[in-house]
């Protein structure tokens, strides 16, 4: 990885195209604030993290609820997420763009100050989400066998009647260590060659070191939410969902809005 947007997109659209297995996990602001041991609550219309409480009402299946002192195993596993290495373990990290640089040199301490396998935590978003979208979901269509992690709620079936649903419950802190125990006995034991798309929060990040330790044959790719709307869950709530708005005055009216904003071009 080179930490630059282009580039790195390329890389991971290369290796899909020539079916050579790897794993990319995202660490966003909400795994940052675990890795930093602080509490996180999200649900009932607020976000209540260190930097106070703010009004902001996320669907249910984007509940958190991180207790330092009793979720001391999802801080461990998450570390070790953050720190193992393996030549086709790519992980992504808050940068500049994100007014994250503390967090994007953290990253880095951890992974022994290289750069090697480290890049954007949103390069599948922002100003490459267009071309995530037109380019590497149709490579995913290509697999034979592709398997979502994702929500219960999670539908499948207009996207692809083939795809298999892997479902979480809302808010898997408070039942972590036997969602994680559950989920891994299905996942180990997939069809070879197989690929596995991640949209679970933090949980993403834990089954994705996993896996990779196990069988090296999987790809496994953290999607966040850039295809909820595919998935028919509730969309919007993020920006960058702005750019799939329609060509009507207020769609360019959000799309440009969107595009002028610090966070929208990806810098290392």
């Amino acid at each position: 990885m080179n930490q630059n947007p282009r580039s790195d997109f390329q890389s991971i659209k290369s290796m899909l195209n020539s079916k050579s297995p790897f794993t990319f996990v995202r660490f966003s602001d909400g795994e940052m604030e675990i890795l930093r041991n602080r509490a996180l609550f999200i649900g009932n219309g607020k976000i209540v993290w260190h930097k106070g409480s703010v009004d902001f009402n996320y669907p249910e299946f984007d509940s958190k609820d991180f207790d330092p002192d009793r979720d001391k195993e999802i801080r461990s596993d998450l570390m070790k997420a953050a720190i193992y290495q393996s030549k086709n373990y790519i992980k992504g990290i808050p940068a500049s763009h994100n007014s994250a640089i503390l967090d994007r040199n953290l990253m880095i301490e951890y992974n022994n100050n290289l750069n090697t396998n480290l890049t954007f935590a949103d390069l599948l978003i922002n100003q490459n989400f267009l071309k995530f979208r037109r380019e590497i979901v149709p490579i995913f269509m290509e697999f034979n066998d592709v398997y979502v992690v994702g929500n219960f709620r999670t539908r499948l079936e207009l996207l692809n009647s083939s795809w298999k649903i892997v479902p979480i419950q809302d808010n898997f802190f408070s039942d972590y260590e036997i969602i994680v125990n559950k989920t891994m006995k299905i996942l180990r034991f997939l069809p070879l060659d197989s690929l596995v798309l991640g949209s679970a929060s933090s949980l993403t990040n834990v089954l994705g070191q996993k896996l990779n330790a196990e069988r090296e044959d999987i790809t496994f790719i953290d999607i966040g939410t850039s295809m909820h709307d595919l998935f028919e869950l509730t969309s919007g709530i993020r920006e960058y969902h702005q750019l799939l708005s329609p060509n009507t005055l207020f769609g360019i009216y959000h799309k440009i809005r969107l595009a002028s904003r610090k966070n929208y071009r990806l810098k290392w």
